[in-house]
């Protein structure tokens, strides 16, 4: 369903809201006694950096606790995409995470690239997208999800919202945890525990600890997990004025990882490059199946014209690692509450994955980073309070990659990072007793430097087309490049190591090295292997950036103005502008060497209720996003080879939230959420090599050396026209024992997963549905509780990524199969 024009939206919120206003003051005059255990348990949350609760808060958010995500079976960051349609998961190779919240995100293929909706773990900023990769989902007190810009409390790239892990916060004079096992099919075998100690009077220590194991969903042995996570916290609190945690963390991923299906090909036949064939091979075989391999080894890599090598999944696999530590130190006045979170965090990430043409792609990164936030919130007795903060974030990271490709060879190795420090303040001041105006207001400054060298080898049959020698078929086949004659590049990302392979197999003269594009020798290396028509059969060449430096600078100014007002006791009306920034940077691209910032403008209409003597939640919201210069990182084709280069689009976000929960008595709770959404680009052009772009948009030309395609008027990815969740708890109590059912279903409209907007990369709509059953003993000092589970019970199968290379290959990662298990947990106290 397209909802074209905001007028349909707001003034439905604005008749619901006069409805609420009279159903809230019938309710008011009601004199009802209520069914406390009825009510809707009150949710705290700390989105807005102080604690207040979820439905007092004036911002669209969800907070989920940790049974509800144990019970959703979500393992990871990486799959926080089935909670709302408002948030849409890309999960590429490796660790490679892309988050987006109705469509506003950034496919994050390299450390260039910075995601548009934060992450923070324990009040931690995260500054890389791959770190959902290591954020397993236990001992956890919620996660948040902000939706929309947080330009003022959050600032750095959170254009598009924020995703907030708070672990479970070690307790005082308490001894208690938990241990809870689960087992399932695909051999699914996980643990997670946690045990809380007091250390005399004023002080308490908390461990966790969690693993999972389980065979991949692919035939293949793709799609497996193989994880491990641990965290330690100390709380100290000698006085009522005082109080320090300490907290350190550590996690590892390895396996083999994820991997994509080859679902078809499309034409590489001028004139029909979009039109696709499918594959016909059955779902969950995995890339390195015979099958997918029979297809790949029929199709002509270019400019080389030989076929692609089979795959093979002993070269597939991933060794991740992920390293934090803080300190959070609050101090209390008469005035307020002054806090310090100084953190550090590394990982390092060693990963081998597979795509259309990745043959495969091999990657090691290192990153660490620095921050601290201060920030002094007040307890004035008058009519306003705020928040007044500064951060501080500093990263370095370390990569060294190769994206090969059988017979082209992206070879990259930088070292890049920057800082960032903002000052910021956000307060509130009460008009009323009833009413309220907030204002925020955030000053950032981002530097950013990038330096290396930046390769791509490319052969090509004959000789390079400057020398005259390049052969295409069928004169390729003639000179013996589709022979099987034609050396297949070694998969390293040390370039002299590269050359060096070539070297001592004969295959180039025996005086060749590593050169520079742009320094020396122009980097061209004929094969000694002759040609049947051209002297040789073909020539490699480097055709990448050569070396790359830039230090760039950029700051802005983000905002927020907000109106609050309390039409009962339990009713917030609101109405909230706010501004987001994400800066500019370097890109691995002759065509977009670099990219500039983007922008974002949100205003929103909401309503949080509460009805029927608690027992009924109803929380509305309309929004109008404005969102410029978006930073599009897609692929294409761009001097014969793959490319990744960014693009920036325009682009109009509106749309309605309904968000449901209602307490049918004491045993029964059904609750849901509807999202109508209408995201469309105003602007947005892409380029490739002229003759050779697949997208599924109108050419505009040929501009110097590339073609340019309009592609305004789609809709941006992971951002479905409609998406609604339903689900319905039942509780049965008999003796000492609760027996409680669950049956929830998701569904989602078609929606985009891939800058191509064809057909064959776009996700179908889609329903989903989970099946829980626990049983819990209710008595006594340990409890304990048995599930059975069912998710996907009805194995629906949706694309959750697509990637098509340069000759058309398509490989697509579907959501999970149905999968089903026993959990045992006991709690003790």
């Amino acid at each position: 369903m397209k909802l074209k024009k905001l007028s349909l939206y707001f003034p439905l919120l604005a008749l619901s809201a006069l409805s609420l206003q009279a159903a809230a003051q019938e309710t008011a005059n009601q004199e009802t006694e209520a069914d406390e255990s009825a009510a809707i348990e009150t949710i705290m949350v700390t989105a807005q950096r102080k604690s207040q609760s979820l439905q007092d808060a004036a911002v669209p958010m969800l907070a989920v606790n940790q049974d509800s995500l144990t019970r959703q079976g979500l393992d990871s960051g990486q799959d926080l995409g089935r909670l709302s349609p408002s948030l849409g998961i890309s999960p590429g190779g490796g660790p490679l995470t892309s988050i987006f919240v109705r469509g506003v995100g950034a496919l994050t293929v390299n450390p260039l690239t910075d995601a548009a909706v934060a992450q923070n773990v324990d009040g931690v900023y995260l500054g890389r997208s791959s770190g959902a990769a290591g954020q397993a989902l236990f001992d956890l007190e919620r996660v948040e999800i902000l939706k929309g810009p947080q330009g003022t409390l959050y600032g750095r790239n959170a254009t598009g919202g924020v995703v907030n892990y708070i672990p479970e916060k070690p307790q005082l004079m308490e001894t208690s945890g938990y241990a809870q096992v689960e087992v399932g099919n695909y051999s699914r075998v996980g643990f997670q525990g946690a045990y809380n100690a007091p250390i005399g009077d004023d002080a308490a220590l908390r461990l966790s600890v969690n693993s999972l194991q389980r065979d991949g969903y692919s035939d293949d042995g793709t799609n497996d997990a193989d994880t491990f996570a641990l965290r330690a916290q100390v709380y100290y609190e000698p006085s009522e004025d005082f109080n320090i945690r300490f907290a350190a963390d550590y996690s590892e991923n390895s396996g083999v990882g994820q991997g994509g299906d080859l679902i078809g090909t499309f034409s590489n036949d001028s004139g029909s490059l979009t039109d696709f064939t499918p594959s016909e091979i059955a779902l969950f075989s995995g890339p390195t199946s015979d099958a997918a391999n029979d297809i790949r080894t029929g199709v002509l890599h270019t400019p080389s014209f030989a076929p692609y090598k089979p795959l093979s999944i002993d070269d597939l696999g991933q060794d991740l690692s992920f390293t934090g530590l803080m300190v959070e130190l609050n101090y209390t006045t008469e005035s307020g509450t002054f806090s310090v979170i100084p953190a550090y965090r590394k990982s390092d990430q060693e990963y081998t994955f597979v795509g259309p043409g990745f043959a495969p792609a091999k990657t090691s990164e290192e990153n660490e980073q620095t921050s601290i936030e201060a920030r002094f919130t007040t307890d004035f007795e008058g009519p306003f309070n705020g928040i007044l903060g500064a951060f501080y974030f500093d990263e370095e990271i370390q990569t060294s990659g190769v994206f090969a490709q059988n017979y082209a060879s992206p070879i990259q190795n930088y070292e890049n990072g920057g800082d960032s420090w903002a000052v910021f303040g956000q307060g509130t001041y009460d008009i009323s007793e009833s009413f309220r105006i907030n204002l925020g207001l955030r000053y950032t400054e981002d530097k950013k430097y990038v330096e290396g060298i930046s390769d791509t080898f490319v052969t090509f049959c004959g000789g390079t087309p400057a020398s005259g020698d390049f052969l295409t078929p069928p004169a390729s086949f003639g000179n013996g490049c589709a022979s099987g004659a034609m050396p297949a590049h070694p998969i390293t990302s040390d370039r002299d190591e590269f050359i060096a392979y070539f070297v001592n197999e004969g295959l180039i003269a025996p005086d060749s090295v590593a050169t520079i594009p742009g320094m020396g020798p122009p980097p061209a290396y004929p094969f000694t292997i002759p040609g049947n028509i051209s002297p040789q059969i073909a020539t490699m060449a480097n055709v990448g950036e050569g070396f790359i430096q830039a230090d760039l600078d950029y700051s802005e100014t983000t905002y927020r103005i907000g109106l609050e007002y309390d039409v009962a006791d339990s009713n917030l009306l609101y109405a909230t502008f706010e501004t987001g920034y994400r800066a500019g940077g370097v890109d691995l691209s002759a065509v977009s060497p670099t990219y500039d910032p983007e922008y974002i403008d949100a205003f929103t209409i909401g309503s949080k209720n509460r009805f029927l003597d608690n027992t009924l939640q109803l929380n509305l919201e309309a929004f109008h996003w404005k969102y410029d210069g978006q930073q599009v990182t897609y692929f294409t084709t761009l001097d014969s080879a793959s490319s990744f280069p960014i693009a920036n689009g325009d682009s109009t976000i509106q749309g309605l939230d309904i968000d449901m929960i209602w307490n049918v008595g004491i045993n029964t709770t059904i609750s849901g959420n509807v999202q109508f959404l209408d995201s469309t680009y105003d602007s947005l052009t892409l380029v490739s090599d002229p003759g050779r772009g697949r997208f599924g948009c109108e050419s505009t030309g040929v501009t110097g050396a590339v073609e340019n395609y309009d592609c305004s008027g789609e809709s941006l990815l992971y951002s479905p026209d409609f998406g609604a969740g339903m689900a319905i708890n039942h509780n049965i109590e008999f003796d000492k024992y609760n027996l409680t059912l669950t049956a929830q279903a998701s569904h989602r409209s078609e929606q985009e997963t891939n800058f191509l907007f064809v057909d064959a990369t776009e996700a179908k709509s889609y329903t989903t549905l989970d099946l829980d059953a626990t049983l819990m003993s209710t008595s006594g000092d340990i409890n304990w509780t048995v599930s059975m589970f069912v998710r996907n019970a009805t194995d629906e199968t949706f694309v959750a990524n697509s990637n098509v290379n340069n000759r058309g290959l398509t490989y697509a990662i579907h959501n999970p199969p149905r999968t089903f298990g026993l959990r045992l947990r006991v709690d003790f106290y």
